[in-house]
């Protein structure tokens, strides 16, 4: 995939989710992540290692969100915008908050099923030393995937939009995963470069944060600068592999806009 428009369709995401917040009229500022430091989580949860297991053969279960019922003053959120091609559904279109969450946890649940026939690909081929490496870096992955969609949706906990955040916020990172492990993303600047900008966006968010929001942040990038150095140590073991660096930047450039896209909601 082009990276720019990769680029476009994450921040794309990012808009779709301001606009249910600002429908909402619950946006509030809370905290922001830890920057771009050398420290991993060692964080793991039941589901990480059921979808773990997956990765030895057994496709990962999607469990369905339960909606809510809705309220009657919270308005539809737009679709989001997926980084790959995957026929989802314009939940945007629908007329209840109770549908926009079946919606969007029926759009996770296609995105979730692409990752792991993509998973299942990538890993036919591989050596063990490979698979290896595939499976740490994936378990790390589900490790922040979980953190991160579950910090989003606690900003909401109580209403009946959260399962509407936890679900794209579910789809976006797992749509990210796919176009990680298909390696189309290329990295517009270097590692050196992506890092500072990583660090930047950092202060600009914590500066929003408030104690435990940003205490709870910091486990989410934690959790992420593990998956980030698991992934890319896969990555320089493959027979085609790159400059390390450059998957480094790829992936620290995707998290700099999911880092942007926060700054931008607490900021309303």
């Amino acid at each position: 995939m082009d990276k720019s428009s990769y680029k476009l369709l994450s921040k794309l995401v990012s808009i779709a989710l301001l606009l249910a917040l600002v429908s909402c009229g619950r946006a509030e500022q809370t905290t922001a992540p830890t920057n771009g430091a050398d420290d991993t989580s060692t964080a793991t949860n039941q589901e990480a290692s059921s979808a773990a297991e997956s990765t030895e053969g057994e496709a990962a279960e999607t469990v369905p969100v339960t909606p809510p019922v809705a309220s009657s003053n919270e308005a539809a959120a737009p679709p989001a915008a997926s980084p790959v091609a995957l026929a989802k559904q314009d939940c945007g279109q629908l007329a209840t908050q109770q549908e926009m969450n079946q919606c969007a946890a029926e759009n996770y649940a296609v995105s979730d099923k692409a990752l792991n026939d993509v998973y299942q690909e990538v890993k036919q081929g591989l050596n063990e030393a490979s698979k290896d490496l595939l499976t740490r870096a994936e378990e790390r992955w589900l490790v922040f995937r979980d953190a991160e969609c579950t910090f989003e949706s606690d900003r909401f906990a109580g209403g009946s939009i959260a399962p509407l955040i936890q679900a794209s916020c579910m789809e976006q990172i797992t749509d990210n995963r796919i176009a990680e492990l298909r390696q189309t993303i290329i990295a517009e600047t270097d590692f050196a470069a992506a890092d500072a900008e990583l660090n930047q966006v950092y202060q600009a968010v914590q500066a929003l944060a408030d104690g435990d929001a940003g205490e709870a942040l910091t486990d989410v990038q934690l959790s992420w600068l593990d998956y980030r150095d698991a992934h890319c140590e896969y990555e320089a073991n493959l027979p085609s592999a790159g400059d390390v660096k450059a998957c480094l930047a790829a992936v620290t450039e995707t998290r700099v806009w999911q880092l942007e896209a926060l700054q931008a909601e607490w900021s309303l």
